[in-house]
């Protein structure tokens, strides 16, 4: 099941106003998921957003066009899973994504 969720317009007005608190999120880049990621800790899943954003994590995640969040209580697990689902349908991480984990 991929990430639950509303798709967003990835704006900053949008990213603003997503949660501060841990949770799964995947990048799209049109009809494509581009990367699924997650925030934890400090980097809830507002702070990873924006660092995508501004470009931090590199011009592959900067160019998304819109998003989806899904708070949880283990993103790690949760991102493990969503990552091999997309394997599995897919044959491949999504093409922003270097590894699982």
């Amino acid at each position: 099941m991929p990430v639950s969720g509303d798709l967003y317009t990835f704006n900053d007005w949008n990213i603003n106003r997503s949660p501060t608190g841990k949770g799964v999120y995947s990048l799209h880049k049109g009809d494509e998921t581009i990367y699924i990621g997650k925030g934890d800790g400090e980097d809830g899943i507002r702070a990873r957003l924006q660092a995508h954003k501004r470009g931090d994590e590199g011009p592959c995640t900067e160019s998304a066009t819109a998003y989806r969040r899904e708070v949880c209580s283990n993103p790690s697990s949760r991102e493990t899973e969503l990552l091999e689902e997309y394997i599995r349908i897919n044959g491949r991480l999504p093409r922003c994504n270097k590894r699982i984990g």
